[in-house]
Formats: C-alpha cells, structure tokens, sequence
C-alpha cells in the first residue's frame, strides 16, 4: 500500500503545485480538487515522453520527473508573488483527501473487474518492458489507448496487478470540483436557495446508478468524465469570467483525453469547436490548444500511425488519420478565430459543425437503418432498466429539454454545443463501426454516456440561475464566477 499512497500524494501535490500560478484566478479550494486531474494529466505527458525517447515507461521517473514540473511552477510562482503560507493547509488538506481515499479503497477492496479491465492491465504490464508499444495487442492499442494502462503501470512495484484508488481519486476530485463549481456558481441567490441547489446537484450524481459503479470499476470511464467536465468549466470560465488562467487545467485536460478513448479526438474536437466561435482572448486560444496539439501529434502522429494495422491509411474514416484531422482541424479553427479579421467567418463554426455532424449522421442513417434502429431500441432498454441507470437519464433528459429553452446562460454555446456535439456522435459511432449498441450495462455505448452526465447536470445547476443577475454583477465580483463565496 505504501507505493500506492506514495504514488497518489505525489501527484497529487505535483497538481496543486503546477496550478500555483494561477491562483489569482483559480481559488486554492479549486486548485484542491484539480491537483489529482492536473497531477495524473502531467504524469501521463512526461510518461508518453518517456515512451516516445527511451520506448518503454518508467513510472517512477515519471512520477518525480511530475513532481519536479510541479515544485519548479510553485517556485516561479513564489519568486514573483510569493507563497500565501495558507496555501500550505490546502495543500495539506490535499494531500490528506489523497491518503484517504487510497487507504479506504484498498483495505475495502471497493474495485471491480471485467474481461476490458483486464485487457487495460495486461497493456500496463507490457508498458514497462523494453519495446512497451511493440509488446501491446495492437487492437487494444488503438481501442483501449494508452491513458488508463500508464496510471496503472505502477502497480508491479507495488506488488499489485492494479492500483485500487485510481478511478476512486478521480472520482472524489471531481465530485469535489463539480460541488465547488455548483456552490461558486449559486452565489447569485440567498444563501438558502444555493444550498439546495448546490446539494440538490451534487445528491442527483452520487445518485446515478451507473456513474457511480465507475468510480470503482477499472476502465476509462471515469477519467473521460472528469477531464470533460474539468475541460467545460475551465473553457467556459476562462471566457465567460475573464480568469484566462482557467484555461490551463481545460487545456490539459484535454490533451489528456486523447489518451484514454478512440472517440475522444471527436469529443475534444467538438469542445474546442465551442471555444474556436467564442469571444476568448489569444492566451486562452494557446492555453487550450497547445497540451492537446502535442499530445496528439505525438501518440497518434508518431505512435499509433506507425504501430497500428492501418494507422497509415488516408481516409477521414480511418480511426488514426480522421482523429488527426478532427484535433488539428479544431486546432486550427480555434486559432483562426483569434484574429480580428477572421473572427466574423469563425463565429459559427461551432453551429456548423453540427449541423455537419448531424448530416453526416443523417447520411449514415440512411446508407445502414437496421444499426441505427437496433441502437435506439438498445438505448431506450438501457435508460429505461437494463443499463442500470435507473431514473438518471429519464429526469436529466427532460430537464435538459427545458434547460435548453429557459437558459440565459453567458457563453452558453460553450456548453450547449459540447452537449449536442456528443449526442450526435453517440448515434454516429454505431454506424460508423458497422455494429449497433447492445443491450445490457456492459455495452460500451452504455457505459459512454456516463462521460457526458456532470457536464449536463453543472448545465442544469446554470440554467436554473437567474443569469441577468449573474451577468450584472460579474464584473464587480473579485471571485471566479459572478457573487463568488
């Protein structure tokens, strides 16, 4: 257990670290909840190095070498501003939170196993030997990714076949975020209302059926919902309040999505669409495109082209070439719209890219009905009782229907559009893999949609607000969102 707990506070303090200097824009209660996100985020950049230069991944240099990035960011920080001793009981608190949650986990044995988890563990086996890529299965290299085997990768000095905290810290941390943004967010209404609304929302995700066996489970689920929802508010507050430093943690939260799902180059495309037509400012633009540009240029540019069946193939439906296209063509499109004289041409990029989702899907619809039709069918079981979401679904889809027609929310086309962007694509991917979802929990598309509930529900939390009131009085609130506690 040792290795384990030394391994979880270590990076989690190389996150609260590395947000240091930033913390005039990010709170230190926020830095507390984003250090496990941005620490696994910086651990899995320095270890895709590490992959790229030596060919194998060492865990344990990677670990230090995160920490170190992290100790250097808190020193510049200290140098030119000082270090708030205060500071200091957060990061206590931090590291505090991380030991507990790793020793419950594993004295509880809270983990569960499936035949996907497996093959995940097998590929973190394999990353530590010389020629680590070479020795991965290359249909799970490109299905299963690299992101979750490189946080397990520690396991073997540890005497383990898998860390049992991993999808429980990330779980926590962003439960904790998610709970943080809600009560930020109420500031706008007596302290009465926002305690409901705050709890109200946070009970509605403890809640979920589903999401909550994520937490647990060994698969790449929970981390996927939890970079997009770090992704999202970091965007939208980075943009929406001005606190341009909110753009790092969405930055490398989406570069570190690119790690873990075959879909997520579409996903983090489909955001940084939403951020491409916004009003953000050029450090916004670089902050959230630099991490995802370098760690897509060199996982799918240099190692998944070159190791995986296909992964050379020029087609924008080959999974390698399109995710490059989707990444760098949104990449492109975000930069683009920085400047002023372009700016009027990518506006409503975001609203033609899913209008092109939606034809694209509308044409494959058509080219392959029986898919589709055996997907709704399997998705309407699924919400209704077999994929054992219980009532999530059923009352978060009709509230996102009304949200959708009530909401006055600032910059909303930066949650509006990640949203419908996904739900188009989750019709899409069934037909674009010529197989249908199936019924069951254990279906991936299933089990996809738990990556998009915290974004719909911190959606829901803003919709509920008066957003007028939101918006005249967030120029003279000194915190992150308008009214900040």
């Amino acid at each position: 257990m040792s290795v384990e707990l030394g391994f979880g506070c270590l990076l989690a303090v190389a996150g609260f670290a590395a947000l240091q200097p930033l913390r005039s824009a990010v709170p230190a209660p926020a830095r507390v909840w984003l250090s496990i996100p941005m620490g696994m985020a910086l651990f899995l950049f320095v270890g895709l190095g590490g992959v790229v230069v030596t060919g194998a991944l060492d865990p344990v240099v990677s670990g230090f070498v995160a920490l170190g990035i992290g100790l250097a960011a808190l020193a510049g920080a200290g140098l030119r501003g000082g270090f708030p001793w205060s500071d200091l009981r957060w990061l206590g608190a931090t590291v505090a939170i991380t030991a507990l949650v790793v020793v419950t986990t594993r004295v509880l044995h809270l983990t569960r196993l499936t035949p996907d988890s497996l093959r995940y563990l097998l590929a973190a086996d394999d990353l530590v030997k010389p020629d680590a890529i070479a020795e991965i299965n290359r249909a799970d290299l490109l299905i299963r990714q690299i992101g979750l085997p490189m946080l397990h990768s520690i396991s073997e000095s540890a005497g383990r076949r898998y860390l049992a905290s991993v999808a429980p810290l990330f779980g926590v941390y962003g439960l904790g975020l998610f709970t943080w943004f809600a009560w930020q967010s109420t500031a706008v209404l007596d302290r009465r209302r926002a305690m409901w609304l705050t709890v109200t929302s946070t009970v509605f995700l403890i809640s979920s059926n589903r999401l909550l066996y994520d937490v647990f489970y060994i698969n790449t689920h929970i981390q996927m919902a939890v970079f997009l929802l770090v992704a999202i508010i970091g965007g939208w507050l980075a943009v929406s309040r001005d606190q341009t430093g909110w753009a790092f943690p969405a930055g490398m939260s989406l570069g570190a999505m690119v790690l873990f799902r075959p879909e997520a180059p579409l996903v983090v495309a489909i955001v940084l669409v939403a951020v491409a037509a916004s009003r953000a400012n050029w450090r916004v633009r670089l902050l959230v495109t630099v991490p995802v540009s370098l760690v897509t240029a060199v996982w799918y540019g240099l190692i998944l082209w070159q190791h995986v069946r296909g992964g050379d193939s020029i087609s924008l439906t080959a999974p390698v070439f399109g995710s490059l296209v989707a990444v760098f063509g949104a990449v492109g499109a975000v930069l683009l719209g920085g400047a002023l004289r372009l700016r009027p041409l990518i506006r409503r990029i975001d609203i033609a890219a899913i209008i092109g989702l939606a034809a694209i899907l509308g044409y494959y619809s058509l080219k392959s009905p029986g898919v589709l039709v055996d997907s709704l069918q399997a998705t309407f079981r699924n919400l209704a009782y077999d994929g054992l979401w219980l009532l999530t679904w059923g009352a978060a889809l009709v509230l996102l229907v009304v949200a959708f027609l009530v909401q006055r929310i600032d910059d909303h086309r930066l949650w509006t559009v990640p949203i419908l962007g996904f739900a188009l694509l989750y019709w899409l991917l069934p037909l674009l893999r010529e197989g249908a979802w199936r019924v069951g929990a254990g279906d991936s598309g299933n089990r996809i949609l738990a990556h998009v509930l915290p974004v719909v529900v911190g959606f829901l939390v803003l919709a509920a607000l008066d957003q007028r009131r939101s918006s005249s009085s967030a120029s003279d609130s000194p915190g992150v969102v308008a009214g900040s506690r």
